[in-house]
């Protein structure tokens, strides 16, 4: 689990039962990133590698429900659905790719460069080998194997509100989430990923609490937000805003 660690796999949640027969995945963050490694774990020991193209709910969702010729995240699905049933925790752990390994010019896809040897090190429990762990691969990136990307409505999420882009929102990227939902965020200083639009694009900002006086949440997004704000928006417009967790936002059209 150290060696996971220590070259940046990352908690970012859980998986939980909703009933003897069904389960569900709880995501803090990374919901819509894309080509990243994967791994489930239990106790501190390492059961699962995977990688995909997909973002990584569309690839949890796959293994949530799992289609009738899709053999490994049936495999998964059941094995998951067996260990939480007994009172096990399954964490989600993951490694994102940061865009910035190449060679001689190209870039490396960092999910497939480390996938094979990650296994082949640490030999987790649930991975397959050999022949099967080729068909394992053809299941988990191409998209004729996994499910249908998951929609908005499908997403667990906490609540949700509406703003209007002022001049201080629209100007300077940062909005102020209502007294009423502040004890759905986390605490002071802690950083957000903000989705932004049906495209997903993400950015990072940050929680300050200091910033209004009831100690409501400001969620300061920067250039990076108030340039999409600029960009799809007219000043004055209304704009929904989706807790998806209590370090995640979603910025969507109302």
């Amino acid at each position: 689990m150290d060696r996971l660690i220590k070259i940046g796999f990352a908690k970012v949640g859980i998986w939980e039962s909703l009933n003897s027969n069904q389960i569900q995945f709880v995501l803090n963050s990374n919901h819509f990133t894309k080509d990243l490694l994967y791994s489930f774990i239990i106790d501190g020991e390492i059961k699962y590698i995977g990688k995909t193209i997909q973002s990584l709910c569309d690839r949890m969702n796959g293994y949530k429900n799992p289609g009738t010729s899709q053999t490994t995240n049936i495999r998964i699905n059941k094995v998951i659905k067996g260990l939480l049933n007994h009172g096990n925790i399954v964490d989600i752990f993951i490694l994102a790719d940061n865009g910035l390994l190449s060679f001689g010019g190209f870039r490396i896809n960092l999910a497939a460069g480390l996938e094979d040897t990650l296994i082949k090190e640490i030999n987790p429990e649930w991975n397959m080998k050999g022949k099967e762990k080729i068909k394992e691969d053809k299941e988990s990136d191409n998209p004729d194997f996994t499910s249908k990307p998951i929609k908005r409505e499908n997403i667990k999420t906490l609540d949700s509100f509406e703003l209007t882009l002022g001049s201080s929102y629209f100007g300077k990227g940062f909005i102020n989430v209502p007294v009423s939902h502040s004890n759905l965020l986390a605490g002071d200083t802690e950083i957000m990923e903000l989705v932004l639009g049906e495209e997903k694009e993400t950015v990072h900002g940050s929680i300050n609490r200091r910033a209004n006086k009831g100690g409501n949440p400001r969620i300061m997004g920067g250039v990076p937000l108030r340039d999409w704000f600029q960009r799809i928006f007219k000043q004055d417009e209304t704009i929904k805003v989706t807790i998806v967790s209590p370090t995640s936002l979603w910025f969507t059209k109302a």
